[in-house]
């Protein structure tokens, strides 16, 4: 499985710390302008690589604190998978800590650390009280229960504890779509001296490698990824949740600002008309009037506009609504994106929610219950997303089924199938659909309940696949997931063997003596011949232990040196391809023939005469016709 990539990012008031803080993680003070450097404070994003104590690297972003430089926050802010809300042990929480920390419930940032710094600059009982206070402050939001981290960049006190907690929490966030289309807000831009125009940003999906072609947005001119960086290290390609520096080819410095997207091509609709579910702060210090214009900021970009309230005339704190927002520029932008909503002045946070439909093909009119209703079902998922979603609950559906699940017509769903199979987000399987997504975590499921039953049974190369499907945490019908295995084979993760599945490149871990015993069981069945010694006998001469002697008759079994007879009798596959090259022989001379003709051909009792023909049988090899055989 894919190891997810995260940012983490840094929030609260003006010279609270949060430069210092990174430089103490990560070694690399962020401050890389000259006026932030002469004023000691941060007046845009910075960004740094940081390197987890399990070796693991995500990368940092460190945001202004000071309110004149919100909207640099915010260009940042739309990245973030995880927080350090950083609050000054000396001054607790301020009005920029609560603006950013409404930013980033807004935005729906997943996890976070509250880092009190400078704490050795107050005493205990100091540090007591203000970590009650601020624990007090943040009832009722996200970071409610968030552990509360005293450090000192100064004297590095708390550093290491930190480390390891955003090692811990890093493993919790929920990855970024790797298999969507590709998209990276662009939040810097820059010129390289023989190499040409660089930018920045955080790839909020897909993935992008060298060479392709791509797409920015809203202009729609193209350019060639000539490199790509990710923790300043050159690479092949970034995936979603890395920050990614991309230098490209057949592109002006003057053709790419801050705001606009680099994405796939032909799949992103630049727009200026966005339909929204906008919920306005509980206490936002504005009410939000029809018409009212407005500050809008998606991923890195901040455009004017105004709303048009379709339910009511004016949105309460508290309250949120469905709107429709006519904005002065394009963005770029899909559904389910969370936006920051600021008044036009003075400029103050009142409120942000999530994209309905990213282009709507019309201006709506007012309270009128069709554009209600079909904004409705549009914020349950719109098509792609209920199918994808009835993919997730019922995988394995026809065309048809989907069709039936999603009230859509056929039609329009054999469309949105098509759309969805192009960008990697559904896989067709045995006349159904499954969710990639989906399909990718069972069979990394399926791997891992067959390691695990190897685990267990160290000489064993398959795993019955009854035995795999029952241990699966859903119940999957057997058609559905033979087709799966299928897949699986195709990506050559599995192997199937009959009606049994191994992991294609494993080995049994051998110890010495294992790999003693193999030779010496398989030069006793091959010196038996026709006539094999027993499982008694090979014990006996090897003084194997009855537990390895099994697992390894079973090893062998699996990989076709020894075939099994009957319950314990084995044949080295050797003499089983001879007795056949030799019955199609003699049935050639002399036609059918019977158990003792066999036995005196190979030179073996009438015994194992019986069960190698028996077998011979079984596989359809040949048939019983009366007293004698035939071949088939």
């Amino acid at each position: 499985m894919t190891e997810p990539f995260i940012i983490l990012g840094t929030a609260g008031h003006i010279d609270h710390g949060k430069t210092s803080l990174v430089k103490a993680l990560t070694g690399i003070d962020t401050d890389i302008h000259k006026e932030e450097q002469e004023r000691g404070i941060t007046i845009d994003i910075g960004f740094a690589p940081f390197t987890l104590p399990d070796g693991k690297r995500l990368g940092v972003i460190d945001v202004p604190g000071h309110e004149r430089f919100i909207r640099n926050m915010l260009a940042g802010a739309g990245g973030i998978d995880l927080i350090l809300l950083v609050i000054d042990a000396n001054e607790g929480i301020m009005p920029q800590t609560v603006e950013h920390l409404h930013i980033l419930e807004m935005l729906h940032v997943q996890k976070g650390i509250i880092v009190l710094t400078k704490t050795d600059t107050v005493e205990e009982e100091w540090l007591e009280m203000v970590t009650e206070e601020v624990r007090e402050g943040l009832t009722g939001t996200f970071l409610a229960e968030a552990t509360i981290v005293p450090v000192s960049a100064h004297t590095g006190a708390g550093i290491e504890a930190l480390r390891a907690l955003i090692g811990e929490l890093a493993t919790t966030v929920k990855p970024r779509e790797v298999t969507a289309p590709l998209r990276v807000p662009v939040d810097r831009v820059f010129s390289v001296p023989g190499f040409g125009t660089v930018a920045t940003g955080t790839v909020f999906s897909g993935t992008v490698a060298t060479g392709d072609v791509v797409e920015l947005l809203p202009a729609g001119s193209s350019a060639r990824v000539r490199t790509i960086q990710v923790h300043g290290q050159t690479v092949d390609h970034a995936q979603a949740g890395q920050r990614a520096a991309l230098n490209l080819a057949g592109v002006e410095r003057a053709d790419l600002e801050r705001g606009m997207v680099i994405a796939k091509p032909d799949v992103y609709e630049p727009t200026k008309l966005l339909d929204v579910r906008l919920h306005l702060l509980a206490d936002s210090p504005r009410t939000l009037t029809n018409s009212a214009r407005i500050r809008f900021y998606i991923g890195a970009s901040e455009v004017l506009g105004r709303v048009s309230i379709l339910e009511r005339d004016e949105l309460l704190p508290g309250e949120d609504g469905l709107v429709q927002i006519q904005l002065e520029s394009q963005v770029v932008c899909a559904p389910q994106d969370r936006f920051i909503v600021r008044t036009y002045s003075p400029m103050l946070t009142i409120g942000g929610g999530t994209v309905i439909d990213p282009a709507p093909t019309r201006a709506h009119r007012r309270r009128r219950d069709y554009v209600l209703d079909e904004l409705l079902q549009r914020e349950q998922g719109g098509p792609e997303q209920l199918i994808l979603h009835a993919l997730l609950e019922e995988p394995g559906l026809g065309r048809a089924q989907i069709a039936t699940e999603v009230k859509l017509t056929e039609d329009v769903v054999a469309q949105w199938l098509a759309t969805l199979q192009e960008h990697g987000n559904v896989v067709e399987i045995n006349g159904g659909y499954v969710a990639a997504e989906w399909l990718g975590r069972v069979l990394d499921e399926v791997e891992e309940k067959v390691r695990a039953h190897f685990a267990k049974e160290k000489y064993q190369l398959t795993v019955p696949k009854a035995h795999v499907v029952s241990q699966l945490s859903k119940k999957l019908k057997p058609k559905l997931f033979d087709a799966l295995l299928a897949t699986g084979v195709g990506q050559e993760r599995f192997e199937i063997v009959r009606d049994k599945v191994g992991i294609r490149g494993y080995e049994v871990p051998f110890t010495r003596r294992d790999k003693e015993l193999v030779q010496q069981i398989t030069a006793l069945y091959q010196a038996g011949q026709f006539q094999p010694p027993s499982t008694e006998d090979v014990r006996t001469q090897t003084h194997a232990l009855d537990k390895t002697l099994h697992g390894l008759l079973h090893y062998l079994k699996e990989r076709g040196t020894l075939v099994e007879l009957d319950a314990g009798v084995y044949l080295h596959s050797e003499f089983l391809e001879l007795a056949k090259r030799t019955l199609r022989e003699k049935f050639a001379q002399t036609g059918a023939y019977s158990v003792a003709d066999f036995r005196d051909w190979v030179g073996t009792s009438r015994k194992f005469a019986v069960l190698i023909l028996e077998y011979l049988d079984a596989i359809k090899f040949s048939k019983r016709v009366e007293d004698k055989r035939v071949l088939v």
